[in-house]
């Protein structure tokens, strides 16, 4: 990652598929799947090329931007940024 914005530190939830749950503040978050390819198969069907894509979580930590955890996208089943706590739907912050 090149480029990092000035944002406020969030707190992020992470489920992975084992069902641990753990927690980690970070300023940006990267998904490398945001480069998925996405191909046709002989039977119809479509298959991604998103095998091996990981999700960083980057903070600035006295004055130095840190990767605080990388894995891959397959482990983690759910993150939730819950910064503001649990959140409704349809409710307003």
């Amino acid at each position: 990652m090149s480029h990092y914005e000035n944002t406020p530190p969030q707190q992020y939830e992470i489920t992975w598929w084992s069902g641990h749950v753990e927690t980690v503040i970070a300023h940006q978050v990267s998904h490398g799947s945001l480069r998925i390819r996405i191909r046709a198969l002989s039977n119809g069907e479509f298959a991604t090329e998103s095998e091996g894509q990981r999700i960083s979580f980057h903070a600035e930590v006295d004055g130095q931007w840190t990767l605080q955890l990388q894995a891959p996208e397959a482990d983690i089943r759910i993150v939730r940024n819950v910064t503001a706590g649990e959140q409704m739907p349809g409710s307003t912050s």
